[in-house]
């Protein structure tokens, strides 16, 4: 009992400004900090420490009465600046790390020097009716020619410009030709991975 009476007439000489002052400053600056640099689910919890010890220390030297309405101001206070937490949290950079660059300029130097494949002979005409007219551009082609060009445009990791690059080569090298079903299945699973790194990035 003799500690509890020591506690309470050391919160007594506490001065006032830190219950009223001080701790509703802290909650309103943890609150924008935590909206800036993450961290939100944790403002409750700081929140709630903080009232508790501003409350403790006005219950040392107020009365009932004021320490309840020192107790719905903070909460208050702690509410109002709860709604920083309602706006968007600011999008972080994609920084590429050394490593990252070191892998993308090696593979991209060897893209770069790899022969081009030879073209498989084709085989010989035989004109037996009219000439069809030349086939239309495949729709998915140009899609997908479309689509890598703005991923080339976009701030993309070392690993993911590699992939790009390599099915930019791809689908490149099909343009301007009838596509076999082979072909046409290859190009229908580059359409599927550019469209992974577009949902990816959200472009």
């Amino acid at each position: 009992m003799q500690i509890f009476k020591e506690l309470v007439a050391f919160l007594a000489e506490v001065p006032a400004w830190i219950p009223l002052i001080l701790c509703p400053a802290l909650a309103v600056l943890a609150a924008a900090a935590f909206a800036l640099f993450g961290g939100r689910r944790a403002y409750p919890v700081l929140a709630g420490i903080l009232g508790a010890a501003g409350v403790a220390f006005m219950s040392a030297s107020a009365t009932v009465g004021e320490t309840l309405v020192y107790a719905a101001l903070f909460a208050l206070v702690a509410c109002l600046a709860g709604l920083f937490h309602l706006a968007p949290k600011p999008k972080k950079r994609r920084r590429r790390t050394a490593r990252d660059e070191r892998i993308y300029e090696a593979f991209r130097a060897e893209l770069k020097n790899a022969p081009a494949s030879p073209a498989a002979p084709s085989p010989a005409k035989e004109c037996c009716f009219e000439q069809a007219p030349a086939a239309a551009p495949s729709p998915e082609l140009g899609y997908a020619l479309g689509l890598l060009q703005t991923l080339r445009q976009g701030e993309l990791s070392a690993t993911d410009r590699l992939e790009a690059d390599m099915l930019l080569r791809t689908v490149t090298a099909m343009r301007g030709r009838m596509l076999t079903e082979g072909e046409q299945n290859t190009l229908n699973d580059c359409l599927a991975s550019v469209l992974k790194l577009t949902a990816k990035y959200k472009l």
